[in-house]
C-alpha cells in the first residue's frame, strides 16, 4: 500500500509530460497546499472494500494458517493548479484535468506493469474508477481548509490488499473428541 502513492505519480506524471515537462509537477498535496505542483492528488477517505470477503483464515501449506487480508477502497482528489497568467489560469487547469480525467478512462486497470510493484498475493489488478462527486460533495471534502473551492475530480483505486502478518502453526489433528464406550448394562452371554 505504501507503493500506490509514488505509482499513481508516475502514472499521471507520464500522461501530463507533454503540458509541463520536467518531474516533480504531479504529487500528493492538500488541496489548499499545492506547493509548486501542477496536479495534486489527495487521499481523504478509506473504507473498508466489501466486495471481496475471504474466509478469516487461509490454509498455508499442512502446517500453517494465516489471517486473510483485508481489502480497501482508497478515494482520492485530484485538483489542478496553474501557475499562469489569471487570464490562461483557469483554462491550463481545465487541459490539466481533462488530461488527468483521460488518464483515468484509459487506465481502468492497474496492474504490476502500471504499479511497478505486485498489487498483492490475493489480486493481481487494482481497479481505478473516476467517481461521480457533486460539488457539493467536492466542497465537503475541502471545507477542513479555509481556502475557496477548487474545480476538482475524484477517483478510487479498489481492492488494496492489506496483509496481515499474523500466523498460527497447526499439528496434524487440529480437534479430537475421544470418549470410551461404557459396556451396556444387563447379562452378558
Amino acid at each position: 500500500m505504501t507503493n500506490l502513492d509514488p505509482a499513481l505519480i508516475t502514472l499521471f506524471s507520464r500522461s501530463l509530460s507533454d503540458l509541463f515537462p520536467g518531474s516533480g509537477r504531479v504529487g500528493i498535496c492538500t488541496p489548499d497546499d499545492p506547493r509548486e505542483l501542477n496536479l495534486g492528488l489527495y487521499l481523504y477517505s478509506i473504507r473498508p472494500c466489501y466486495d471481496i470477503t475471504p474466509q478469516p483464515l487461509i490454509q498455508k501449506g499442512s502446517g500453517f494458517r494465516e489471517q486473510a487480508p483485508h481489502f480497501l477502497t482508497l478515494y482520492y482528489l485530484m485538483t489542478a493548479y496553474s501557475k499562469a497568467e489569471d487570464a490562461r489560469k483557469t483554462q491550463e487547469e481545465h487541459n490539466i484535468l481533462l488530461r488527468a480525467v483521460e488518464t483515468l478512462l484509459n487506465t481502468p486497470v492497474l496492474t504490476e506493469r502500471e504499479l511497478g510493484f505486485r498489487p498483492g498475493a490475493y489480486v493481481d489488478k487494482l481497479q481505478l474508477r473516476m467517481l461521480d462527486l457533486t460539488p457539493d460533495e467536492m466542497s465537503n471534502i475541502q471545507s477542513c481548509h479555509d481556502n475557496p473551492y477548487r474545480l476538482s475530480v475524484g477517483f478510487c483505486v479498489t481492492p488494496v490488499e492489506v496483509s496481515a502478518a499474523v500466523g498460527e502453526a497447526v499439528s496434524g489433528t487440529s480437534a479430537a473428541d475421544i470418549r470410551t464406550a461404557q459396556k451396556p448394562q444387563g447379562r452378558e452371554l
